[in-house]
């Protein structure tokens, strides 16, 4: 079924009861994430790191394997990869009890993975330098002796020579050309994944399906349009005297998947997901979030298909998800399961 409305902008909506399933996600993304492909260097130690509780992107949707990394958050990752073992307090004076990286920080102290820099600071926001991960890296598996080939912007007395060399012995590294490591260079977060995921032994792994990458600006628009419109859905089953639905994070997530992909393949249609769907598109791009989700809203209430799915008394969960293109509109998706 659908139905086109014309006011001052476009709208469209339509709805589904489908049964088969399909991948609903930008093509090649995996992991959770819209921002890794399929065939990365580091799209196995991605989806190893979400596995193993070691990652959940930098928003929704992100891993950001571009971005450089910082001390607190390479700190983080490597506690992490080691089972987050207790510590007490690092003792530094720029590591806030509550930080996200304290932990981390101090367990690093306590195994003599770092000094700091300096007796009394750690820098948690420094980015840092493939050398400076080496070192880390090497001294979290107990500084083993390794005879390994270096490279020829690693001198023998480097700090980090010796870490250089046991990561190439290790299979770990094979640097940035066939003679050079870059110990200078600061060190990616898909790097970082990389080596983490080689220390590990390069388990093998299932990849998933991706997500949708928004910047931290948009993700903050969706997310706010869709807890608008599940609240808002909610409050209309409630009224009747139904059930509440109970918002899932998987089913979330297909939901914000299929709406990216209506806007990245210009096609309005159904998913064929293996659940009841509402799907909606207006063109209105100057429209704030809550106005994206009350808009919505209504397009599906005062239609009778939609409006059956939003009252279904079987179903008990759902998944939201909105889209905003970057030429203006909106897209959004609910998805209802029993």
């Amino acid at each position: 079924m659908q139905r086109r409305l014309r006011t001052t902008a476009t709208l469209v909506l339509a709805l589904v009861l489908s049964l088969s399933m399909v991948t609903a996600t930008p093509a090649g993304a995996v992991a959770g994430f819209g921002d890794v492909a399929g065939d990365e260097f580091y799209t196995d130690a991605v989806q190893w790191m979400v596995d193993n509780d070691i990652t959940s992107g930098t928003s929704p949707g992100c891993f950001s394997p571009g971005n450089a990394t910082s001390r607190g958050q390479v700190a983080t990752f490597i506690h992490r990869a080691h089972g987050q073992p207790s510590a007490g307090p690092s003792g530094f004076a720029d590591v806030a009890a509550g930080s996200f990286y304290a932990s981390a920080v101090g367990w690093m102290v306590d195994a003599g993975i770092t000094t700091g820099t300096s007796p009394s600071t750690f820098e948690p926001d420094r980015l840092v330098t493939r050398g400076e991960l080496a070192t880390f890296l090497h001294r979290a598996e107990g500084s083993p002796v390794s005879g390994g080939e270096s490279f020829v912007d690693v001198d023998a007395g480097d700090f980090f020579a010796d870490a250089v060399g046991w990561m190439v012995a290790e299979g770990i590294t094979t640097g940035t050309s066939p003679t050079t490591f870059s110990p200078d260079r600061y060190v990616t977060r898909g790097e970082v994944a990389t080596f983490l995921y080689r220390v590990a032994g390069s388990p093998g792994v299932t990849l998933a399906s991706g997500g949708d990458c928004a910047t931290a600006a948009e993700s903050v628009q969706l997310a706010v349009a869709e807890a608008h419109s599940f609240n808002l859905l909610n409050d209309l089953r409630v009224g009747l005297g139904l059930p509440p639905l109970v918002r899932l994070s998987p089913m979330d997530a297909d939901a914000r998947a299929w709406s990216h992909t209506m806007d990245a393949t210009g096609d309005f249609e159904h998913s064929d997901l293996p659940y009841g769907e509402n799907i909606a598109w207006w063109s209105a791009g100057y429209a704030s979030p809550e106005e994206a989700a009350q808009k919505m809203h209504d397009l599906w209430v005062n239609s009778p298909g939609h409006y059956a799915n939003m009252t279904r008394q079987n179903y008990t969960s759902m998944g939201v998800g909105f889209w905003r293109s970057d030429s203006g509109g909106w897209h959004a998706t609910h998805v209802f399961s029993s």
